[in-house]
């Protein structure tokens, strides 16, 4: 799964994000963005891509489902093992962390609103929830422990950017890269 991911979703979103990005590419250049910080732009429109490929777009859409998979039990994985197998449930478990880490490394970069750790985690919870209520109404399984693990990744993510903050708030670049759009316009 992870494999045919890097093969086939990772560069098609890349595309899909750069044909979207470039818009803003442009604007940017108006305004005299940092490379830097379009680098983190379009990596950001990259992940959010890459987040709507995998758990909305990967293996089909159906709206007209035969049956509809709910779970509303927080951690039923820790009493029940699912059909799936205890190594494959735990994978998933890991998959849904480590998917929403990246969006909360990068949300507070580009976004300065989101350099709050409760605004960035009520985000994650926001997306994920958008995304399990879409995931149910297109023959997909909506879980409740898919919310907290990616608002959890979410949660991780901005401690990974918490922590490059502290440690490059010195470095140029940074600086460059976490700068927004209209201060820049302004300099």
């Amino acid at each position: 799964m992870i494999i045919g991911l890097l093969i086939i979703g990772l560069p098609l979103c890349a595309l899909a994000s750069a044909v979207l990005y470039l818009p803003f590419f442009l604007r940017g250049r108006k305004y005299k963005m940092p490379a830097v910080r379009h680098l983190a732009c379009y990596a950001l429109t990259v992940m959010l891509a890459l987040i709507i490929f995998v758990t909305l777009l990967a293996g089909g859409i159906t709206f007209f489902p035969d049956y509809r998979l709910l779970n509303l039990q927080p951690f039923v994985w820790v009493t029940q093992t699912y059909e799936m197998g205890f190594a494959r449930m735990i994978q998933q478990l890991v998959s849904n962390i480590l998917m929403f880490v990246p969006l909360g490394v990068l949300m507070p970069i580009v976004f300065p609103k989101f350099r709050s750790f409760w605004r960035l985690s009520l985000c994650a919870l926001g997306i994920t929830v958008l995304i399990e209520i879409t995931q149910y109404f297109t023959g997909r399984s909506a879980d409740i422990d898919d919310v907290i693990m990616n608002t959890v990744g979410g949660m991780l993510g901005f401690g990974i950017y918490a922590g490059f903050n502290r440690l490059l708030q010195g470095k140029s670049w940074w600086r460059k890269a976490t700068v927004s759009a209209a201060v820049t316009a302004r300099d």
